[in-house]
């Protein structure tokens, strides 16, 4: 069993654990909401993709700036490019507030397992927190920092199509010349869009790591409590 210590102190949850039990509840509903305001801007843009795509190919791509044709495909392609951001930082905060709930058990199970010790009258014995207990937070945070970038860039990236799109296809987009800031504003949006993906699923890859260290970590508190119940029950029945 890992090196323990006997608590002198009053037996409690740690700081992390008393903050873990108070946020995990909120960071679950504010993903939810995300995640459900997504929904909503999904239906929003089906309705104007239908009401773009009724035109024909040649209308489109004729329609002047600041018509609604152009103002429709502006919209469109601003939120295919804020929304996805969006949905993955809901997405990433109820996955952050599950990992609080974890966090909030291994505090109950160190409470709870004190509690225990101290109901049988034997010196209270907490062991030193395992290496996974000091790694999930710290994946939790890193998931959460780049799920955030990755939202501030996709605001950003909507502002540049918006600028990029409110130009008929046709007269400007179609005959933008090498050099121009048209087709420099195409090319960041190609370009950041490339990468800006797989980002996202790195910052949920390590969201998933977190999750899964902090059940390691309950497994091996668990190993180690019925440890400790397995001496003091041998301790009791020794004549």
């Amino acid at each position: 069993m890992r090196a323990a210590k006997k608590e002198m102190q009053p037996i409690e949850m740690t700081g992390m654990q008393r903050m873990a039990s108070k946020m995990w509840a909120p960071w679950i509903v504010m993903g939810l909401m995300m995640v459900v305001i997504s929904f909503v801007m999904g239906l929003l843009l089906q309705a104007t993709e239908a009401s773009y795509f009724s035109n024909s190919k040649e209308v489109r791509e004729a329609a002047v700036a600041g018509s609604a044709i152009v103002q429709d495909r502006g919209f469109i392609e601003v939120t295919m490019a804020w929304v996805p951001g969006f949905k993955f930082f809901g997405l990433g905060l109820m996955l952050g507030g599950i990992t609080f709930l974890l966090a909030t058990i291994l505090g109950n199970l160190r409470l709870q397992g004190g509690r225990v010790q101290q109901a049988l009258g034997v010196p209270v014995i907490i062991p030193e927190p395992p290496t996974t207990a000091k790694m999930f937070p710290m994946f939790m945070m890193l998931g959460m920092m780049i799920l955030m970038a990755a939202l501030v860039i996709s605001i950003w990236l909507a502002t540049v199509a918006a600028s990029y799109w409110n130009h008929s296809i046709a007269t400007e987009l179609n005959t933008a010349q090498a050099g121009s800031e048209l087709l420099r504003q195409l090319g960041v949006l190609n370009a950041v869009k490339a990468w800006l993906v797989p980002f996202k699923f790195i910052g949920m890859a390590s969201l998933f790591a977190g999750i899964a260290l902090a059940l390691v970590t309950i497994v091996k508190v668990l190993q180690i409590q019925t440890m400790r119940m397995v001496e003091i029950v041998s301790a009791a029945r020794k004549p």
